[in-house]
């Protein structure tokens, strides 16, 4: 089982969270916090307000280098001195180094499993360096965007070279024709975060629209 919860979003949900704009969720029971969101102080808040000890976080994955997604940081490094960082291949130098100070950070290339149940797309393409997250349920894969930059559809198709896909849930950015027949194609999605025509996403897939934002939790067998 996966339980998943948004940490961070600029989609309001539960009140006693900060939206902000950006993404992060944190894994449960893998201890396993997927990006930051824009800002360490409400990061680290809503966290606080979650129950979620950074220093019991044992895995950090970030999706790409960009502000809203790497600007939590400090809420995080430096509280577990075991911490591992994955980062996707192409990352900026300069970030890296700063991370690596702190924490082992390993970079992926391809896809590549992180644990039992969990794995990395690795860089989907585009011109922004990106990973995504995939876990195993029940259903087949659920796919963790951060902002999907290189076209959620085409990381579904590099999800499905590994089996049938179940569900999204996360940023999906700029939405093709492409992007919009394959998310209909899904049982499960919470689109959110900086998803472009979201209401046209709800409305075209009302049987599987799940709601996204800060402290939303996704329980998936």
């Amino acid at each position: 089982m996966h339980t998943i919860v948004e940490t961070y979003n600029n989609i309001p949900f539960d009140p006693a969270l900060t939206p902000a704009k950006g993404f992060s969720c944190f894994i449960e029971e893998a201890a396993l916090l997927f990006d930051t969101g824009g800002d360490a102080a409400v990061l680290a808040g809503n966290l606080r307000a979650l129950g979620i000890d950074p220093a019991e976080i044992r895995t950090l994955v970030l999706s790409h280098d960009h502000w809203d997604h790497v600007g939590g940081l400090a809420a995080v490094l430096g509280k577990n001195p075991d911490l591992e960082v994955l980062i996707p291949a192409g990352f900026s130098e300069k970030l890296l180094a700063a991370i690596e100070e702190q924490a082992e950070t390993t970079a992926i290339g391809e896809w590549q499993e992180i644990e039992n149940g969990i794995a990395s797309t690795g860089p989907c393409g585009g011109s922004v360096p990106e990973q995504s997250l995939v876990l195993s349920t029940s259903g087949g894969s659920l796919i963790v965007a951060g902002c999907a930059h290189p076209h959620i559809s085409r990381i579904i198709e590099t999800v499905k070279k590994h089996g049938p896909v179940f569900g999204a849930i996360g940023g999906f950015h700029t939405i093709s024709e492409a992007d919009r027949a394959a998310l209909k194609d899904l049982a499960y999605l919470a689109p959110s975060h900086c998803t472009e025509k979201l209401e046209v996403i709800v409305e075209e897939n009302t049987g599987s629209i799940h709601v996204g934002g800060t402290g939303t939790r996704h329980i998936l067998p």
